[in-house]
């Protein structure tokens, strides 16, 4: 009889604890740790190894970035839904993906179990720190200097 009445009320004992670890605060990452600091997104794994073109006036902006499948099914990645807000809430988003023979158009990608892909995305502007990191309208890193 005990099991039963334990088993009937674990989802009521463990859900708190759930709740609590889906709303964990943002990262905070300097753009010299940014490399070594992975953002987790679901079964995502987001590392931005570079922000490139923030303070060239000639040079457009881009961002280059791994991202892995932590899990054991196929992930979709959406590189448009990758988005930087500065300081004075400007959004800079993710425009195509930047060759050196010509943007492609940047589109979702689906990464296979444990894959990861690495891309430099080109953007419609440039990121001024510091800025909030936002993937799939949830708010993953502040970025500092």
């Amino acid at each position: 009889m005990r099991p039963r009445l334990l088993a009937s009320h674990l989802p009521i004992l463990i859900l708190p604890f759930l709740t609590l670890a889906g709303d964990q605060p943002p990262a905070r990452v300097r753009e010299s740790e940014l490399s070594r600091s992975p953002l987790f997104v679901g079964s995502l794994k987001i590392t931005i190894q570079s922000i490139r073109g923030r303070s060239s006036l000639y040079i457009s902006s881009s961002v280059e970035v791994q991202t892995e499948n932590t899990s054991t099914v196929f992930t979709i990645f959406s590189p448009h839904r990758l988005s930087f807000v500065d300081g004075e809430n400007r959004q800079i988003d993710v425009l195509a993906i930047a060759r050196q023979g010509g943007d492609i158009a940047a589109v979702e990608r689906r990464i296979a179990p444990g894959a990861h892909i690495n891309e430099t995305y080109a953007l419609n502007g440039k990121v001024h720190l510091p800025a909030r990191l936002y993937y799939d309208e949830k708010l993953v890193a502040v970025i500092a200097d």
